[in-house]
């Protein structure tokens, strides 16, 4: 069986930011409610990267955007939802 390189990546970039997202609410669960209060100002810190990351994943999710250089330029393709929503919402997030 022979796959496509069309077809691989995408579900490969879907698979590692689902990955990602649902390790880094594991992250946020862990750390807002089984840290010892000794450690609580540092869970803050934990919780703040964990979020960050896990804003990431989903943008990364939604957009799954690929860069192609061209010459000194460089060209970006996005393929993931927010391509049914116009390439105005793409570029923002």
């Amino acid at each position: 069986m022979i796959f496509s390189v069309t077809t691989v990546f995408p579900i490969l970039h879907s698979v590692i930011a689902v990955l990602g997202m649902a390790f880094n609410a594991i992250l946020i669960y862990l750390a807002l409610c089984k840290t010892p209060k000794v450690l609580r100002s540092y869970a803050t810190l934990i919780v703040n990267f964990a979020f960050t990351d896990f804003s990431a994943c989903i943008t990364d999710l939604l957009v799954q955007q690929r860069i192609i250089p061209a010459g000194l330029t460089l060209g970006y393709v996005s393929s993931g939802v927010c391509k049914y929503f116009g390439p105005r919402v793409c570029y923002t997030m």
